[in-house]
């Protein structure tokens, strides 16, 4: 009788436990996935796919400007820089996630082509900041970037 009430206490204790901690990772935020569409949607100088990336109430911080709303940045930084990148790459230096957040600091580099020439190749890091949304979408909260100085 003794056994029989072990084996269903140890039972017990094994089927009430947590969910195992490879199904938790499962539900990590897909960073590879969201800086791949990063890269992509610039690529493609979609600037209202760039814009849709981030929250209404995004924070971005460059060398030059800081825009506190999607509306600012995006008439600042998106649009006036949209058309002229290409070839935008990054290389990552250190991610992070959560289920419902997201970060990722890494190296970028890139063209800036005008009249189908290149007259830049500016080079930086630069740490991005995901949320997920209540309707399952990851959105940016955050982007700090500084580009790197040339020494010649």
């Amino acid at each position: 009788m003794k056994k029989i009430l072990m084996s269903l206490l140890v039972t017990g204790i094994l089927f009430s436990c947590k969910e195992s901690s490879s199904n938790t990772a499962d539900a990590k935020a897909p960073i590879n996935s969201l800086i791949t569409t990063w890269e992509k949607t610039w690529n493609d100088h979609d600037s209202t796919g760039v814009r849709n990336l981030f929250m209404e109430d995004a924070l971005v911080i460059d060398d030059n400007i800081i825009g506190a709303n999607a509306n600012e940045f995006s008439a600042k930084w998106i649009h006036p820089n949209i058309n002229v990148v290409s070839n935008l790459k990054s290389k990552k230096l250190q991610d992070w996630s959560t289920n419902d957040r997201a970060g990722y600091t890494g190296t970028y580099e890139l063209d800036v082509i005008v009249k189908d020439s290149i007259i830049a190749k500016p080079k930086g890091v630069f740490t991005v900041n995901w949320v997920k949304t209540d309707k399952g979408d990851w959105k940016i909260t955050s982007a700090i970037i500084h580009s790197f100085d040339e020494k010649k």
